[in-house]
Order: C-alpha cells, then sequence, then structure tokens
C-alpha cells in the first residue's frame, strides 16, 4: 500500500506543474513505450520525424504543437512520437534494436529508423507519418503545415 502512495505523490508531483501553467502538453512517448503501448492498446501514431537545425520544424515544435485543439487532438487519437532524424541514440523497436552508424552526430547521416519509416522516399524536414493502429503507414507530409493544415492532415 505504501509503494502505491509512493507513485500517487510522484505522479502529483510530476503533473502539477503541467496543470499549473494552464497550457496542455503533447504526450510524447518514446519508441519503446510505442511497442509495449501498441501491444496492449492499439491506437493510431503519428510521427514527428526533425532535427536539430531545421527552423521549420522548431516553428511547428513551438507554435503549432502548443495550440490546444492539436494537442487536445493529438492526445484523444493517437500516440505520439518525435525522432530526431540524425539522433546517435540507439532505439529498440518492432523487436529491433536500431543502432546509428556512428556516435558522433553529423548532419546528412540519419539514423537508420527513421530511413526505415520512410520507405525510399527524400529525407525532408519537417516530415510527419501517421499510422493506423496495426502500424501501417496511411499517410505522410514532409512539410511545414500550419494549424489548419495539420487538423487537415490528422482528421
Amino acid at each position: 500500500m505504501k509503494h502505491f502512495q509512493n507513485i500517487y505523490v510522484l505522479l502529483i508531483l510530476f503533473f502539477y506543474p503541467l496543470c499549473s501553467q494552464g497550457q496542455e502538453r503533447i504526450n510524447w512517448i518514446d519508441f519503446a513505450q510505442l511497442d509495449s503501448l501498441l501491444n496492449v492498446s492499439p491506437r493510431e501514431t503519428l510521427l514527428f520525424i526533425h532535427t536539430d537545425w531545421c527552423s521549420y520544424c522548431r516553428k511547428m515544435e513551438q507554435e503549432i504543437f502548443t495550440k490546444k485543439e492539436i494537442v487536445q487532438l493529438i492526445n484523444k487519437r493517437y500516440y505520439a512520437v518525435h525522432l530526431d532524424a540524425e539522433s546517435i541514440q540507439d532505439i529498440s523497436f518492432d523487436q529491433s534494436i536500431w543502432r546509428p552508424l556512428s556516435k558522433r552526430k553529423k548532419t546528412g547521416q540519419y539514423h537508420p529508423l527513421a530511413l526505415q519509416l520512410l520507405q525510399g522516399r527524400k529525407m525532408i524536414f519537417p516530415t510527419l507519418l501517421c499510422f493506423d493502429s496495426e502500424f501501417r503507414l496511411k499517410s505522410i507530409q514532409q512539410k511545414y503545415l500550419n494549424s489548419k493544415e495539420l487538423s487537415v492532415f490528422l482528421e
């Protein structure tokens, strides 16, 4: 019982700052969490592929992914995952470990998982991929989307 009380306190401490800010946020998860969640409770997945240097990616993160109606729509319907296309982290997903070619970050050197998910398409940023509940690609957008365009894409 004490274990549950500790968890409860930690959850309150974690979520209280989010509530007190008055601004909802997208519930971003990582690929390991996605793997588990898709097995337990299938749902559509939204994948945001970006880079550190992409100004349109940052603009979407700061201006579009913070709008209340977008946040609510994504959190209600999707598992949301973001992926730095030039990440140097190992990623565990779909019973595989995806390892970058190098442990040094380099512009234009893309993570193998990002390349696989794009299925041979050119790497353009930002990229949004929408997958169905069985993780089959439904739709893709490889450009900046304003909130209206993103809403249409998500519906």
